[in-house]
């Protein structure tokens, strides 16, 4: 369960959240319900993947922690630009994207570290 996160592995989760974050928000807008938010149901999927497979505490605590931040800065910068559901469809994909990704690398940079130790 405490492994590294394979990068193919990261990408099929990272174009699965992209893939949820442009279609819940497609049909939000379709719905014109602007207080619909897909953002916590990526952000739960994640979550559900990295406690199934990827236990490792302080990579998935550096993931949610910049994943948040990269989200709530993509949406203060791009909302004004774009409106709501194309801005907030773009922060959550970026914001797990990013997430996906520092997870895979601070997994596998405490991996290597634990074997140096060895």
């Amino acid at each position: 369960m405490n492994r590294a996160v394979p990068w193919s592995e990261a990408a099929l989760v990272a174009v699965a959240c992209w893939a949820v974050s442009g279609l819940g928000y497609t049909a939000s807008a379709v719905l014109n319900e602007p207080q619909l938010s897909v953002a916590p149901l990526v952000g739960a999927g994640l979550v559900q993947w990295f406690w199934a497979r990827h236990r490792s505490w302080p990579a998935g605590v550096a993931a949610g922690l910049v994943g948040a931040a990269v989200l709530f800065a993509l949406v203060d910068i791009l909302r004004p630009e774009l409106g709501r559901y194309v801005a907030d469809a773009l922060a959550a994909g970026a914001a797990a994207t990013v997430s996906v990704a520092v997870l895979a690398l601070v997994g596998r940079l405490r991996g290597r570290r634990h074997a140096a130790a060895r």
